[in-house]
């Protein structure tokens, strides 16, 4: 858990692309159109598709965190700058007169 935001959006986004080869190239094109499949053709289509789907969402998702992490803290930094603390004078204090010492 020590890794990075950026290296754990990578490593997301490498699954996310083999999630999407498994599913469009061997689900998708080689299961679904094999003359006899177990369970249908429907089926293995229907997977493909799924699976296709749920990982370029997953990439756009992925994508759109890193983007806005990035944006989020670059506004944090400049809101810090931004903002300078000053300190009021203690204008009572100095208008005040001192009691004598009795």
């Amino acid at each position: 858990m020590s890794k990075s935001v950026a290296e754990r959006g990578l490593i997301g986004i490498l699954i996310c692309v083999v999630l999407f080869a498994f599913g469009y190239f061997f689900v998708l094109n080689y299961v679904s159109t094999l003359e006899d499949p177990p369970l249908g053709n429907t089926i293995y289509i229907l997977l493909g598709s799924t699976f296709s789907i749920v990982s370029v969402l997953g990439i756009v998702l992925i994508l759109k965190y890193l983007y806005d992490h990035k944006k989020k803290k670059e506004r944090k930094e400049r809101k810090r700058r931004k903002h300078k603390l000053f300190y009021l004078k203690d204008s009572k204090r100095n208008k005040r007169p001192e009691l004598p010492d009795e």
